[in-house]
């Protein structure tokens, strides 16, 4: 027997979108496990890879050979500092797996240039190979950057499930009559990847990927078109949807440039709100407190 459709609301609710990363999955976490991966991995890695281009005829002398042991420590905040400047490639020219391989090449070098500094201050043993030693090594980087986001992405996606609570949230929802969308910032390559990995697509039925907002020459969020966007896919006005998300500046923001029935800020971080702008309409800490609010605001 096919059950019978959820009652319409009579509020001005319509729809509840939501934000992906920090909202809906805990992205900051599965984060930290896939950096803690590939900083135990690096030096095995720098193993292999000497011992594979050695059998290659590839020259790697001593020196090189104690350049080539790094901190692991330094390599992984050397990385986010070089990451957090440009996470993929702005003009979406370079594929990403290869952009972030080089950001990992980059913190390499930083350690392997200082040591083969000091190496040539403290004696001269450097002779006519010294090029072709340096090429071998950047060789040996370049197979190492690989392996590092290689290493990265299969442990953070290889266990990517939602915030426990979302299924059953959504589910709520639902029976309330209300619409759902994910709008969601980022490369589109590595979000549709998240999106994927969590089995958002059993849940929502829109979702809009900044990324792909951008090629096709619109705006992320903050910008009040992609919240337009999300109006249109779900059937409702702007004044009745609200949206949830972890940051101020995209999710909030953007909610408030659009003109949404309220904004919900997930307070991940546990900063003081009433020090920061912009302002939400509510503040929780966990995803699986949204319930309340919507009870709230159906009953206005």
């Amino acid at each position: 027997m096919t059950p019978p459709p959820p009652p319409p609301t009579t509020s001005s609710l319509k729809a509840i979108f939501f934000d992906l990363d920090d909202t809906l999955v805990p992205t900051s976490v599965y984060d930290v496990r896939a950096y803690g991966e590939v900083k135990e991995s690096v030096n095995k890695f720098l193993e292999e890879s000497k011992e594979r281009y050695a059998n290659a005829s590839v020259v790697v002398d001593d020196d090189d050979h104690k350049m080539l042991i790094i901190d692991k420590e330094k390599f992984v905040s050397d990385f986010k500092q070089k990451f957090v400047q440009a996470p993929w490639d702005p003009e979406y020219k370079t594929d990403v797996f290869k952009w972030r391989s080089k950001v990992w090449e980059h913190a390499l070098k930083l350690q392997i240039d200082t040591s083969s500094n000091n190496n040539n201050n403290n004696n001269n043993k450097r002779n006519n190979n010294s090029n072709k030693r340096s090429e071998s090594i950047d060789v040996i980087i370049e197979d190492v950057g690989i392996k590092c986001q290689k290493c990265f992405d299969e442990n953070r996606m290889g266990d990517f499930p939602l915030h426990e609570g979302v299924k059953e949230l959504i589910e709520y929802i639902q029976t309330k009559g209300l619409q759902t969308c994910i709008i969601t910032n980022g490369h589109h390559r590595v979000q549709r990847d998240k999106l994927e990995a969590c089995n958002a697509y059993e849940l929502f039925e829109n979702i809009i990927v900044g990324g792909e907002e951008v090629l096709s020459g619109r705006e992320e969020k903050p910008s009040e078109g992609i919240f337009i966007k999300a109006c249109k896919y779900v059937g409702c006005l702007p004044s009745e949807a609200i949206h949830v998300g972890d940051s101020l500046g995209a999710d909030i923001q953007g909610g408030i440039n659009a003109g949404l029935l309220a904004t919900v800020f997930i307070n991940v971080k546990k900063i003081d709100v009433s020090t920061v702008t912009p302002t939400p309409s509510y503040t929780i800490s966990h995803v699986a407190e949204l319930k309340e609010i919507i009870e709230k605001l159906l009953l206005l």
